[in-house]
């Protein structure tokens, strides 16, 4: 099948062996599949990447790098086939998926991260048939592929427990970030206060629903939320974004008893001074998981209009065009989310139907 393939620190197009489900697995056909920062980041800082999970014990994003890796695990896919011992898989349905099989070891793998199981900028994928989520019939596939980045956001802002009572710093306005903004507008949360240098993305949470938006070379976040919030009112802050210093530049700016969302993956050594934290009774987390059924509610409520997911994607390339979307993206005024199409021939980068 053909794929884009890290393969020596680069992005490049090629035939590679087909996938095969084994048991408890299914055989797909990518539609979508959207470019993560987190392929950003193992593209170009594959040795900390790697070392992380090394340093972390977490074998699921282990891969070698001097194989072929097929990055992607934002996706959209339509059902091909089933793998042994697999009842109950209909084939021809469009899902979404959160992206992890089981290797023949029983060992969890990344789908996407992973030298046997290719992501989504591939053809074909392999994935667990427990993990899928059938798309309703009135979904645009493609746009269901934003499913796994809004339920990062909504899944986190969930995990918090936070309600009307409640504040909120979101620093970064990526997809992850919108769906932050998007599951603290559910929730009710206000101020919803907003920070990123992309005028595109201010925009975008605004319609999301943000009350106040910035970009930090003008303005500081936190001074702005001052100006808003009533006397006394918690905050928390959702960094959603992988930038050395930061961290703790928000630590010594946010009041007593904040509580910090760390979300965006930096991945070399930081430094904080924990003594501010400690002075502050400051609570600080780290994350990864969250409640894992709002995976299937965000797939709701994009079905549903709750968030307009389809508003956040700014492009669509061919499997000829990643590399040159991956360069795309690290100018975040021109785009959100930009969908990786195996379907689609051409490098150029298009604007969505």
């Amino acid at each position: 099948m053909r794929a884009t393939v890290m393969r020596g620190g680069r992005l490049v197009t090629d035939e590679i062996p087909e996938p095969k489900p084994g048991p408890g697995q299914v055989l797909v056909e990518t539609v979508a599949c959207g470019i993560c920062g987190s392929d950003l980041s193992a593209l170009a800082h594959t040795d900390d990447f790697l070392e992380a999970s090394r340093d972390s014990g977490v074998d699921m994003f282990l891969f070698d790098p001097s194989r072929d890796v097929v990055l992607g695990h934002e996706f959209s896919v339509r059902v091909l086939a089933a793998g042994p011992d697999t009842p109950g898989v209909v084939e021809g349905q469009c899902a979404v998926a959160l992206p992890w099989a089981i290797d023949a070891a029983g060992v969890v793998r990344g789908i996407g991260y992973s030298n046997d199981f290719p992501g989504g900028y591939g053809e074909r994928m392999v994935l667990q048939a427990m993990a899928l989520e059938p798309v309703p019939d009135h979904v645009p596939p493609a746009v269901a592929a934003l499913t796994e980045p809004l339920a990062v956001g909504f899944g986190n802002v969930a995990r918090t427990g936070i309600g009307p009572d409640g504040s909120a710093v979101v620093v970064g306005a990526g997809p992850i970030g919108l769906g932050v903004v998007a599951g603290l507008a559910e929730r009710g949360v206000a101020p919803i206060v907003v920070s990123d240098p992309s005028r595109l993305r201010r925009e975008t949470a605004l319609r999301l629903g943000a009350h106040r938006v910035l970009d930090p070379a003008d303005q500081d976040p936190v001074e702005v939320w001052r100006s808003l919030a009533s006397a006394g009112q918690a905050l928390t802050v959702f960094n959603c974004v992988s930038a050395t210093g930061l961290l703790n530049r928000l630590m010594h700016a946010v009041p007593p008893r904040t509580r910090i969302m760390q979300i965006g993956a930096v991945m070399s050594d930081d430094v904080i001074r924990p003594v501010v934290g400690v002075y502050k009774d400051l609570v600080i987390e780290m994350c990864m998981v969250y409640p894992h059924e709002e995976y299937a509610a965000t797939l709701r409520r994009i079905a549903d209009g709750t968030v307009d997911a389809a508003s956040l994607i700014t492009g669509e390339v061919g499997l000829a065009g990643v590399a040159a979307a991956v360069d795309a993206l690290r100018r975040p005024d021109d785009h959100i989310k930009i969908l990786v199409r195996p379907g689609l021939d051409g490098a150029d980068i298009r604007t969505p139907a």
